[in-house]
């Protein structure tokens, strides 16, 4: 086979082993956790690509997570705004602002409790709780 087709193809047969390897790694993973779960075992002993595919396999949902985090926490961001826009000249878009927190503390929406577990959850801390 002439030199330029393996080098065309090589890239395309790598990607496609690490990918069988990724996959190995991951079924590996969780044939062990499933095992230690069955014999009630304390310890789990998996190599380093079985660590990494079993922490991967569990952030499929993670950008809900972030998409939340980035939402509410945009509303600090949007207050900001405002007083910058109200220092320019422009008062009526922190009225605004105002107008529409008002509205959503109307209908039940708890902002401050809202960015409080944003930001703990952020930080890793599940350590609040709603009164």
């Amino acid at each position: 086979m002439p030199a330029w087709i393996t080098a065309l193809f090589a890239p395309v047969a790598k990607i496609v082993t690490n990918r069988q390897d990724r996959k190995a790694a991951q079924q590996s993973a969780k044939n062990k956790l499933m095992q230690s779960k069955a014999d009630n075992h304390q310890a789990l002993d998996l190599n380093k690509d079985e660590w990494e595919q079993l922490q991967v396999s569990g952030m499929d949902n993670t950008w809900k997570d972030e998409y939340v985090t980035i939402s509410i926490v945009s509303i600090l961001n949007i207050i900001v705004l405002g007083g910058l826009a109200t220092a320019f000249g422009y008062p009526q878009v922190l009225e605004g602002i105002g107008i529409a927190l008002k509205a959503l503390g109307e209908v039940g929406v708890d902002i401050g409790f809202l960015m409080e577990a944003a930001v703990l959850a952020g930080l890793g801390l599940s350590i609040w709780k709603r009164a």
